[in-house]
């Protein structure tokens, strides 16, 4: 495997900063689903871990930006 590569959750977070900046009238074409969807993608257990590690990477790069 590539060093290069990023993972899906590296990936869904850079995803996620980026439409924290696009205007809310470009962003309706991501659709809104609930956590049950993604419960079943990836398993419970698993989807709450991922979700906390991207709350704690936005966490560190609001702070990096100086946004915190």
């Amino acid at each position: 495997m590539s060093k290069n590569k990023k993972n899906i959750s590296d990936e869904e977070l850079d995803r996620d900063i980026r439409n924290l900046y696009l205007d809310p009238e470009k962003d309706d074409h991501i659709p809104l689903v609930g956590d049950e969807y993604f419960y079943k993608i990836y398993g419970k257990e698993n989807y709450e871990k991922m979700k906390s590690e991207r709350v704690e990477k936005l966490k560190k790069e609001k702070e990096r930006l100086g946004l915190t």
